[in-house]
């Protein structure tokens, strides 16, 4: 299966969050292990209107040294705004140019970037991870698991609902792979504050996040006289205005600070000093959000879904994680109650134990070098692309009024 200490990763161009920050951390861990790994995106030329205030995936590698073969084409706005035949050839045209056949290929959750890999079947390995319990991953799978090798899933929940779903995929392809984080040295708090110090770490608006219920959940712990500083992390645009006008209006503005988007090593500070992360998402893969605010040394309090639900049980969970029903605010309140009750100290180790038990990114590559060893062997063969003139055109030709209708909404 071409060289096994060989592996790809097949990117959009920009960092969204948990899943572009584990797929850049995962490409360069393995490179430290001494694989030889490829990392194929695309360069845009101009900002994207969807990466405003986002780093590129390609400032997101060359951030620090590393051994990296990056792959990518420089692209405009026929490729944010033009047809997914132009960007799924893009695609292709840079993984074929970068990527050896027989490597390994890991999958980004992007439409295009899946159609594209899909296509290359003949040519390579196709690695698709299923990063949350959403519709869009199941139809991916649904569409794509004939010509995928492996499908990952990042919880139990979310491996259920495939074989619920596609019935037809063999089992042998599946496998349950939570996302590595890189374990971050703890600094040994000691002393806990007099006010409650809470913080959320995530995309601030309502769809899959909830991020409205971190008032009412304010809201509760005020009315039971509890003390706290709520630091909430993270972009949300016009909600996230809205949201903190609502903490204004009901006079909480005191005990919140809205943080905005912070690089990784400013988030890791924040979860440090903090006490309890509360995650109060309708539905999730497995959090990146989660495994740092544990690595930290930080309690736990989120809803009973897809990945946090896994760890509920957890023999270490007593002594630093909960969990509670989505929007029931009450029990999560009585849960953050319980989880700030713990030692300091107790609550700290538990949390940092049960990260480098379950969360480690060694721990997450040795479980993809097995699955990827388990791969049906294969011959795979060289392929040529192209798009024709016409499709080029096309492609620029509604990009251009895509283009002219968001330069009209700002």
């Amino acid at each position: 299966m071409g060289n096994n200490k060989s592996i790809a990763f097949l990117c959009h161009p920009y960092h969204r969050g948990g899943v572009t920050r584990w797929m850049a951390d995962a490409a360069i861990a393995y490179a430290n292990k001494g694989y030889c790994v490829y990392f194929v995106t695309v360069e845009p030329t101009i900002t994207f209107f969807s990466g405003e205030g986002r780093e590129t995936m390609l400032q997101l590698l060359t951030k620090t040294k590393n051994s990296v073969i990056i792959g990518s084409i420089k692209v405009g706005r026929e490729f944010e705004f033009g047809t997914p035949e132009y960007r799924e050839y893009i695609y292709k045209k840079s993984l074929l140019a970068t990527v050896p056949t027989g490597v390994p290929v890991v999958l980004s959750d992007d439409k295009s970037v899946w159609a594209a890999a899909a296509s290359l079947y003949a040519t390579y390995p196709i690695v698709g991870v299923l990063h949350a319990d959403e519709n869009g991953y199941y139809d991916l799978a649904r569409k794509y698991h004939e010509t995928t090798d492996l499908l990952v899933s990042v919880s139990q929940r979310v491996q259920h609902t495939v074989q619920e779903r596609c019935p037809d995929v063999h089992k042998n392809k599946l496998f349950i792979i939570p996302c590595g984080i890189h374990l971050p040295a703890v600094n040994q708090r000691t002393t806990q504050e007099d006010s409650l110090q809470l913080i959320y770490v995530g995309r601030v608006n309502d769809y899959q996040k909830r991020s409205g219920d971190l008032l009412k959940i304010a809201v509760s712990l005020r009315e039971k006289n509890i003390s706290f500083n709520l630091n909430i992390i993270g972009d949300g645009a016009t909600y996230k205005s809205n949201l903190e006008k609502q903490f204004t209006d009901v006079g909480l503005n005191g005990s919140v600070t809205f943080r905005g988007w912070l690089s990784q090593v400013e988030v890791k500070d924040y979860l440090q000093k903090s006490d309890v992360m509360i995650l109060p998402s309708d539905f999730e893969g497995m959090p990146i959000a989660m495994m740092e605010a544990l690595a930290s040394g930080c309690g736990f309090v989120g809803t009973r879904v897809s990945g946090i639900e896994d760890y509920e049980n957890h023999e270490l969970a007593n002594n630093c994680f909960r969990v509670y029903e989505v929007g029931d605010i009450e029990d999560a309140v009585s849960k953050i109650q319980q989880v700030a009750a713990i030692p300091l100290v107790t609550r700290l180790i538990a949390a940092r134990q049960l990260a480098e038990s379950q969360f480690s990114m060694d721990t997450c590559l040795t479980k993809y070098d097995t699955a990827i060893a388990a791969v049906r062997k294969r011959d795979y063969v060289d392929k040529k692309v192209s798009i024709s003139l016409i499709a080029v055109l096309k492609s620029k030709m509604i990009a251009m009024v895509r283009t002219l209708k968001m330069r009209k909404r700002k």
